[in-house]
C-alpha cells in the first residue's frame, strides 16, 4: 500500500477543508458587516429619523388629543396609529441592535423597550381592561361569555366604588409613565450616541463606528458627559414626578364622601324600605296605596333633589351663586339592575300631575346659595318614562334613561362614553341579596373634566420638556464652558492639523489675532473706567466719604487695592490649548511641507501613543531651488558669533519672498537653503504660472538682498572689504524641475523631513555651476520649457551640458541681473501694517492674486523698477551677438564662436555693466582645446562639480 500517497491525499483534503472553512467564515463575516451597515444606515437615515420623531411626539400627545378633540367612535383610528408606532419603534430597536455597537442592553435599549411597551397602555381596549370601571368589566364579561352568577355580580357591586377610584388613580400614573417617552426625543437628538453607560471607555475614545459623513464630530468627552448629565436630569425629574402623588393623602384616602354616593345611598335605602313595606307590585290596591303615600312623595322629592343637585343642563346662572356648572361631572344616566322587574317599575319618579314649571320653581333654588338650574321638558319627560319603555344598556344587564342635552341626544347608554369620560356610582349600603334583587346605577358625564385633564396634561408635558431641557442645559453649562468647549476647540484644531499640518501656523495666527483684539478691548475698557473715575473725583461728598473710609477703615483700601492688582490665574484648559497651538506651529516650522505627511500620519493614529516617524515617503513633482550665500567661509571667519544673525537676516528675506510666490522653505544648511514649489496642490493648467513664480521669486530675492540696509553694514565691514575689495552680500541660485520622494530621513534618534531625488542634486549642481558661469541664477531646460513663452524670451541659454547624475544633456539658462545698479534702502522706513494679522491677510490676498488668470508674471520684469534697474545695461545687440557665438559653439565652429564671445564678454562694460561671465566661461573652455572642437564633439559637454 502506498502510505505516502494516502497521507498526501488526506493532507490535501484537510487543506481544502480548511480553505473552505475560511471562505465560509469570510463570507459570513462579510454578510454580517453588510447587515450591520444596512441596519445602521436605516436607523440613521433622515426619513426614518423623521418618522420616529413624529411618532414619538404622537406617543406623548396622541392620547390627550384623542380625549380633547374626538369622541369614542374615533378611538379605533388612534389605536391603529398606536399599533403602527409600536411596529416602527420595534423595527428601530432591531435596526439599532444589529447596526449599533454597544446598543444592546444599554441605556437606550431599555429606554426604547420601555417607551414601546408603554404604548400598549394607549390602546383603548387594553387600557379599559386594566384601568376601566365596573361598566368596562361588565361589558368585557358579557362579551367574553355571558353574565356571571349572582355571587360574582354581588362582589362586583361591592367593588364598584373601589375599582372606579383605583382606576382613576392608575390612569394618572399611566399619564406620568408616558413621560418616559420624552427620552426618545433625547435619543433622536443624540443619534449615534448608543453606548452602554457601564461600558468602560477611556477618555478621548468612542465606542463603535461613526458615520457623520465628514461633518465635524462632537468630542467623545463632550458626548459622554452631556449624555450622562441629560440622562440623570431626566431620570431625576421623572422619579420626582412619579413619586410625588404617593405622598399626597388623597392618594390613600378620600378627603370626604361624594354627594353622589351619599345621594344614591339615601335613595336606595328609602326605595328598598318602601318596597318592603308597601309591596306595590303585588296587586292594584297596593300599587295605588304606595303611589298616594307620603313615602312615595318623599322618594320622588329626594330623586328630583338628586337630579337637580347634579343638573346637566345649567345655564343663565345668577352672578355670585354656586351651581352644578362648577363641578366637572354632570349626571348623565340613571338606571337600575337586577332581577326584580316589579320593583324596578317604581324606580323613576313619575309624577304626571306635576308640570315642568312647577318642578323648576320648586327645585332650582333661585334664592338659594346653590343655584340648581332648571330641567328641560325632555329631561322631565325621560324621568316620567314607563320602565318597560326605557333603554336597555350594558349588554341588557341594566335599563335606564339618559339625561342629555339636545346636542347629545345620540348618547343613550353609559358604554357609549369612554371610561375616562364617565363616573359610575352604585349604592354602597346594600347586601348581596339586595344586589341580586335590584340595585341603582347612576352614571355621571365627565367629558368636560376629561378634556380639561388631557389639555392640562399636554401643557404639563410641554412644561416638563422645557424643565428637562432647561435643567440639562443649566447643569451642563459650567462643564461646557470650563471643560467641554475648550476640549472641542482643541479637537477642532487638532483635526485641522491632522488634515493639514502646515495649517498650525494659521491657527496660531488666528489665536494671536483674537488675543490682540481682547487686549485692545480690555485696554479701552480700563481707559473708560479711568476717565469716569476722573470725572467724578471732584465731587465734594465723594471726597469726604473717601477720606472718612481711608481714615477709619484703612483695611478696606488695602483689600480693594490688593484685589484690583490680582491677575486671574489662567485656566489649565487655556494653557493646554495654547500649548497645542505652539507645538503644532513648531512642528510645521521644523518639518515644513516635506514633513507634513509625517505629522499627519502620526496624529491620525489615535489608537496608540507610539511614534512612527519612519513612514514611507511619497512621490511629488516639484520645482527645486537651491540658494547659496557666496563667500560664506570668509564671512564666518570675520563675523564669528554674529554669523547666526547674518544668516537669519538672509533667510528671512529668502523665505518670505519664496512664501509670497507660493513656494516653501525646506532645509537650512547654514550657507544654503532648499526651496520647493510643489505641484500636488496646484491644478495642472496653473503649473506654468508656478514655474514663472519660482523664477520671479529668486529675482526678487536678489533685488531685496542687494537693497537691504541691514546687510549693507556687513558689506561695509572693514575686514571683509580688505580681504575682498568691492565686497557685497550676494547669493547664487539653481532651479530645476523634476520629481522627488518626500519623507523622513534619519533614524529613531534624529530625523529630517526633506526630499530625496537626483533632481534635487541637479538643482544643487546648477547652483554650484552658477558661480563658475559668473551668473546669479541658473535654470535647467525642463523648467524653462514649462515657463510662459513670453517669459522665456527674457532667459539666455548659456551652455549645453550633461550634469552628473543626468542621463541626457540639457541647455542651461540664466536671467541677466547686475546688482551694482541698486542702492541700499532702509526697509524699516516703509509703512508697517498695524498687526501680524493684517500682514497675514495681505499675504493671503497676494497669494490668491498671483493665481488669478489676469495676473501675468513676466510683466514684473518691466513694471518693477528695481528689476528694471538690474537689467538696464542689457541691449538687443548683446543678446544677438551672444546667440550667434553660442550657436557656433554648439555647432563645433569654435574659432568663430571664440571671436564672437570675446566681444560679448566686454560688450556690457560700455553700458556700465561688468564682465559677462557666460562669455568668459565658454571662451576659456574652448581655449583649453585650442579653440578647436574635438572630432567627436556632440554639441555638449559634461559639467563637473567644482
Amino acid at each position: 500500500m502506498d502510505y505516502g500517497r494516502s497521507r498526501s491525499t488526506l493532507g490535501g483534503r484537510s487543506e481544502n477543508h480548511n480553505h473552505s472553512s475560511q471562505r465560509v467564515t469570510l463570507v459570513r463575516t462579510a454578510l454580517t458587516k453588510h447587515a450591520q451597515l444596512v441596519a445602521r444606515r436605516l436607523a440613521n437615515s433622515t426619513w426614518f429619523s423623521t418618522i420616529t420623531t413624529v411618532l414619538t411626539i404622537y406617543a406623548l400627545f396622541g392620547d390627550d388629543i384623542r380625549l380633547v378633540g374626538t369622541e369614542k367612535p374615533s378611538d379605533y383610528i388612534f389605536d391603529c396609529i398606536t399599533v403602527a408606532s409600536m411596529l416602527i419603534f420595534s423595527l428601530e430597536i432591531i435596526f439599532c441592535t444589529v447596526g449599533k455597537v454597544g446598543y444592546l442592553f444599554g441605556f437606550f435599549f431599555w429606554l426604547d423597550m420601555l417607551s414601546t411597551v408603554t404604548l400598549l397602555l394607549d390602546i383603548t381596549s387594553i387600557a379599559e381592561g386594566l384601568f376601566g370601571d365596573s361598566i368596562s368589566n361588565t361589558s368585557a364579561q358579557n362579551s367574553g361569555g355571558g353574565r356571571g352568577g349572582a355571587s360574582e355580580d354581588s362582589a362586583e357591586a361591592g367593588r364598584a366604588a373601589r375599582v372606579s377610584r383605583a382606576g382613576t388613580k392608575a390612569g394618572r400614573v399611566v399619564r406620568l409613565i408616558r413621560l418616559v417617552r420624552l427620552m426618545r426625543l433625547l435619543r433622536t437628538y443624540k443619534k449615534g450616541a448608543y453606548q452602554d453607560e457601564d461600558e468602560s471607555i477611556a477618555p478621548g475614545y468612542e465606542a463603535g463606528e461613526d458615520t457623520t459623513n465628514g461633518q465635524e464630530k462632537e468630542s467623545a468627552v463632550s458626548k459622554k458627559l452631556s449624555e450622562m448629565t441629560t440622562r440623570r436630569v431626566i431620570m431625576l425629574v421623572l422619579v420626582i414626578i412619579l413619586a410625588l402623588p404617593f405622598f399626597q393623602p388623597t392618594w390613600w384616602r378620600d378627603t370626604m364622601p361624594s354627594s353622589a354616593q351619599y345621594g344614591i345611598n339615601v335613595l336606595y335605602r328609602r326605595f328598598t324600605d318602601d318596597m318592603a313595606k308597601f309591596t306595590p307590585w303585588a296587586n292594584a290596591s297596593a300599587r295605588a296605596s304606595y303611589l298616594q303615600s307620603t313615602a312615595r312623595r318623599v322618594y320622588v322629592d329626594d330623586f328630583y333633589q338628586m337630579v337637580y343637585y347634579h343638573n346637566p343642563l345649567c345655564n343663565q346662572i345668577p352672578s355670585g351663586s354656586s351651581s352644578p356648572e362648577d363641578v366637572l361631572s354632570k349626571l348623565f344616566w340613571v338606571g337600575a339592575t337586577g332581577s326584580d322587574t316589579g320593583s324596578q317599575d317604581f324606580f323613576l319618579p313619575r309624577s304626571d300631575s306635576t308640570t315642568v314649571s312647577q318642578l323648576n320653581e320648586r327645585w332650582r333654588g333661585l334664592d338659594w346659595f346653590f343655584y340648581q338650574c332648571e330641567l328641560s321638558a325632555d329631561v322631565v319627560k325621560s324621568l316620567n318614562t314607563q320602565w318597560d319603555k326605557t333603554k336597555s344598556c350594558l349588554s341588557n344587564t341594566a335599563r335606564g334613561v339618559a339625561l342629555t342635552r339636545p346636542d347629545d341626544s345620540e348618547l343613550q347608554c353609559p358604554e357609549e362614553l369612554r371610561y375616562q369620560e364617565r363616573s359610575v356610582v352604585y349604592p354602597s349600603q346594600q347586601t348581596d341579596a339586595e344586589w341580586d334583587n335590584m340595585s341603582f346605577l347612576f352614571v355621571f358625564d365627565r367629558r368636560g373634566g376629561s378634556r380639561l385633564e388631557a389639555l392640562l396634561n399636554t401643557f404639563q408635558t410641554l412644561f416638563i420638556c422645557f424643565l428637562l431641557g432647561f435643567g440639562a442645559m443649566t447643569f451642563s453649562r459650567d462643564a461646557n464652558t470650563l471643560v467641554l468647549t475648550p476640549i472641542e476647540r482643541m479637537i477642532t484644531k487638532l483635526n485641522r492639523i491632522r488634515n493639514n499640518p502646515l495649517e498650525a501656523m494659521a491657527i496660531g495666527d488666528e489665536e494671536h489675532h483674537r488675543e490682540q483684539v481682547a487686549n485692545r478691548k480690555s485696554r479701552h475698557a480700563m481707559k473708560t473706567d479711568d476717565s469716569d473715575a476722573l470725572s467724578t473725583k471732584g465731587s465734594a461728598s465723594d471726597g469726604r466719604f473717601s477720606n472718612f473710609v481711608d481714615r477709619w477703615f484703612p483695611w478696606i483700601k488695602r483689600f480693594s487695592k490688593r484685589t484690583s492688582q490680582q491677575v486671574p490665574e489662567p485656566m489649565e484648559t487655556v494653557i493646554l490649548e495654547k500649548t497645542i497651538i505652539k507645538i503644532g506651529s513648531l512642528l510645521a516650522l521644523g518639518f515644513g511641507e516635506a514633513g507634513a505627511e509625517i505629522i499627519g500620519q502620526n496624529m491620525k493614529g489615535g489608537d496608540s501613543s507610539a511614534l512612527n516617524a519612519m513612514i514611507p515617503g511619497r512621490r511629488v513633482e516639484a520645482i527645486f531651488g537651491f540658494c547659496d550665500i557666496r563667500n560664506f567661509n570668509v564671512i564666518t571667519e570675520v563675523l564669528k558669533e554674529r554669523t547666526m544673525v547674518f544668516v537669519n537676516q538672509v533667510a528671512d528675506i529668502v523665505h518670505r519672498i519664496v512664501d509670497q510666490h507660493l513656494g516653501a522653505a525646506n532645509k537650512n544648511l547654514g550657507h544654503s537653503f532648499l526651496l520647493v514649489w510643489q505641484f500636488n496642490r496646484i491644478d495642472h493648467p496653473q503649473r506654468e504660472k508656478l514655474a514663472d513664480l519660482s523664477v520671479v521669486a529668486f529675482i526678487q530675492v536678489v533685488s531685496a538682498l542687494s537693497r537691504d540696509l541691514r546687510l549693507s553694514e556687513i558689506s561695509a565691514h572693514p575686514l571683509l572689504t580688505s580681504r575682498m575689495p568691492g565686497f557685497r552680500v550676494s547669493v547664487g541660485f539653481g532651479l530645476h524641475l523634476g520629481w522627488a520622494i518626500a519623507g523622513a530621513i534619519g533614524s529613531e534618534y534624529k530625523i529630517d523631513a526633506s526630499y530625496v531625488s537626483p533632481h534635487v542634486n541637479l538643482a544643487a549642481q546648477l547652483e554650484d555651476a552658477a558661480w563658475s558661469y559668473g551668473v546669479t541664477i541658473l535654470m535647467s531646460e525642463p523648467l524653462v520649457r514649462l515657463c510662459n513663452p513670453e517669459f522665456r524670451r527674457c532667459f539666455r541659454p548659456i551652455d549645453h551640458v550633461q550634469l552628473a547624475g543626468s542621463s541626457k544633456a540639457m541647455h542651461i539658462f540664466t536671467v541677466d541681473l547686475d546688482t551694482s545698479f541698486l542702492r541700499y534702502v532702509d526697509r524699516t522706513s516703509r509703512r508697517k501694517l498695524a498687526s501680524r494679522t493684517e500682514v497675514l491677510a495681505a499675504r493671503e490676498k497676494r497669494r490668491k492674486a498671483l493665481l488669478n488668470d489676469s495676473y501675468r508674471v513676466h510683466e514684473v520684469l518691466v513694471t518693477d523698477k528695481y528689476i528694471w534697474a538690474m537689467r538696464q545695461h542689457l541691449s538687443l545687440a548683446f543678446f544677438q551677438q551672444f546667440e550667434c557665438g553660442f550657436l557656433n559653439y554648439v555647432a563645433g565652429e569654435w574659432g568663430v564662436a571664440a571671436q564672437v564671445l570675446a566681444k560679448t564678454r566686454v560688450m556690457l562694460l560700455a553700458r556700465g555693466g561688468s564682465d559677462d561671465g557666460p562669455s568668459r566661461c565658454l571662451v576659456e573652455y574652448m581655449g583649453s582645446y585650442g579653440n578647436e572642437a574635438p572630432a567627436d564633439w556632440p554639441g555638449w559637454h559634461e559639467l563637473r562639480p567644482n
